[in-house]
């Protein structure tokens, strides 16, 4: 049996990340028989983006199943989760992500694949999620209140306090999702997020500079979905029309396998999956 991949693809809008996960459904697809079914490809996306890459680019690829996740409870974290159909033709559903990864998480098996779209999206929505069931406000009209009460000439805003806020939020993100997703699934992970740039000299946890060392790109997301991941790889874009490239570059780790440096992208399951990870 393979080892479990745990893939975390890095880059800014537009250079290829969904393209990239998109061609793992495609090889699972295409390595399928009427004898043994293809391996499935589940996807969770807060963006409602994948689809119009799937639809136009891998409109032959018949073995995803799609949810949009805009939300991170459906309706209210005690009323009955409802998954809504949005394309039943496709395997297209909607629903909160708590309530998603309860109907995703018994479906998956070993050789399938899981894939989680903008990874600095869902932190957000975890932070969301818990001002609606907390203070029953979005987590917008939640901050604006919280800085209008703000004494004249304060300069920090502390909407949310540490023990008593940020430790639940970060169990809602953590413990019911994340850590389950990288280390109670039999299937593959893949998950993107966008980057952002930090000042050389910005405050930030040892353990967080330490682990990210001489560079100032930074992973959008929970500060510590880094570490979940075996190996970090760094999308760019190259040029522009019909001249335009992509290329992939180890960020961080690979653990057991050469970095890579720029090298140009074609096919990310073909190229990676294959030739450097020894999928068969």
């Amino acid at each position: 049996m393979d080892l479990q991949e745990r893939i975390l693809l890095g880059g800014v809008p537009g250079v290829g990340k969904t393209y990239a996960t998109l061609t793992i459904a495609r090889m699972l697809f295409t390595s399928g028989n009427i004898h043994v079914p293809p391996k499935k490809m589940y996807i969770i996306d807060p963006d409602d983006g994948v689809r119009r890459v799937w639809f136009n680019e891998f409109p032959e690829v018949e073995n995803i199943e799609y949810y949009f996740t805009p939300r991170w409870y459906t309706s209210g974290s005690e009323k009955v989760p409802e998954i809504q159909v949005i394309d039943k033709a496709r395997h297209c559903y909607t629903g909160g992500i708590a309530d998603v990864w309860k109907t995703i998480h018994p479906k998956l098996k070993s050789g399938d694949w899981l894939s989680v779209e903008h990874l600095g999206n869902i932190w957000g929505l975890a932070q969301g999620g818990f001002a609606d069931e907390v203070f029953s406000k979005d987590i917008g009209q939640y901050f604006l209140e919280a800085r209008k009460q703000m004494a004249p000439g304060g300069k920090k805003l502390e909407a949310l306090k540490g023990w008593t806020d940020w430790t639940v939020i970060n169990k809602l993100h953590n413990d019911d999702f994340m850590i389950p997703v990288c280390y109670d699934n039999p299937a593959h992970v893949i998950m993107t997020t966008s980057i952002s740039i930090v000042d050389a000299n910005a405050k930030e946890e040892a353990e967080i500079k330490a682990a990210y060392g001489e560079t100032n790109i930074r992973l959008e997301g929970q500060k510590h979905n880094p570490f979940r991941a075996q190996t970090i790889l760094m999308l760019l874009a190259h040029g522009s029309g019909d001249k335009r490239k992509y290329t992939m570059s180890t960020l961080l780790k690979d653990r057991g396998r050469p970095w890579m440096d720029k090298v140009e992208l074609f096919d990310f399951a073909y190229q990676y999956l294959v030739e450097i990870a020894g999928l068969k």
